[in-house]
């Protein structure tokens, strides 16, 4: 039976319920959805706004603020009336490694996938504006693709980074595509900033990407992304293998089995893509199914 909350903490029109789920205590599940809120927004942010983003009446929304506040993981500013993530959240975000984190969610999958494929996988994140290599498992073929942990330049060479690179804000997508020289990315790749920005759009309609021979590489890549339990993008992961090892029918075969475990990573997450279009001035983005609409992109 669903655990009754309140009068003062129950949502009244217009504001929807939103369905109780099993085995959880609501009003836990609310704050964190709050937390995780104020950490997608990542500064000041007033009551009305959230609860609009939440679904929850502004009396309840700000109850649940002032309790977190009085524990620190809420800061207020009595000026504005406006909320941020406070020292108590900040530190205990500060006490785990982001990469270890993923690292060790994603390595059962991309070993697996690596096993199914026989190709090299590799996992992109998006961190301090930058594609960064979490984890890597090189194929076991003579001639193989290879990587190396750090920072990946030019993120739009390659699926995966172009995955990262399509769930971002508009802002940060301008930023990236305009430093590129896109004459020294030639054959296979946008020739200007508007053609990059056109294809960061088909790569986040789609829901996966594909590169091939991109400056003539020799590499053909399928990329697809992995989303948390806020329905943001956590990172992206990609298979890559020789061009002269791909044929049609053995690259729809990997990107099925991308696509499958990448699916299957979000759905452990409890994802919940939303449908809206994207948003840039709120940093809301599109979040695709990714086995919907898979066509090729270039």
């Amino acid at each position: 039976m669903p655990t009754h909350e309140p009068n003062s903490e129950t949502p009244t029109a217009p504001y929807a319920a939103r369905p109780a789920r099993r085995s959880t205590v609501q009003s836990v599940e609310k704050a964190l959805r709050l937390l995780q809120a104020l950490d997608r927004h990542g500064s000041w942010i007033g009551v009305r706004e959230l609860s609009r983003q939440l679904e929850l009446s502004p009396p309840a929304t700000h109850a649940i603020l002032k309790t977190l506040q009085a524990a620190s993981f809420v800061e207020a500013n009595p000026a504005s009336r406006q909320y941020r993530l406070g020292l108590a959240a900040v530190r205990l975000g500060a006490g785990a490694d982001p990469q270890q984190q993923m690292r060790r969610f994603a390595r059962p999958y991309i070993e697996s996938l690596a096993e199914k494929s026989d190709e090299t996988i590799v996992v992109l994140a998006w961190q301090q504006d930058q594609a960064v290599v979490v984890d890597w498992i090189q194929a076991g073929h003579t001639l193989a693709v290879t990587h190396h942990h750090g920072v990946v330049e030019h993120p739009i060479m390659f699926a995966s980074g172009r995955v990262l690179l399509a769930y971002q804000d508009h802002p940060t997508q301008v930023r990236h595509v305009r430093a590129e020289d896109y004459v020294k990315l030639a054959p296979n790749a946008p020739r200007d900033a508007d053609e990059a920005l056109a294809l960061l759009a088909q790569v986040a309609a789609d829901g996966c990407a594909i590169t091939e021979n991109v400056a003539n590489s020799g590499v053909v890549a399928v990329g697809s992304p992995v989303f948390d339990a806020t329905g943001r993008l956590l990172f992206a992961v990609g298979c890559s293998a020789p061009q002269s090892r791909i044929d049609p029918a053995r690259l729809a075969h990997l990107r099925e089995r991308l696509l499958e475990v990448s699916t299957e990573m979000t759905q452990r997450l409890r994802a919940s893509p939303p449908s809206h279009p994207s948003n840039a001035a709120t940093g809301e983005l599109p979040i695709q199914n990714p086995l919907r609409n898979r066509s090729q992109s270039p």
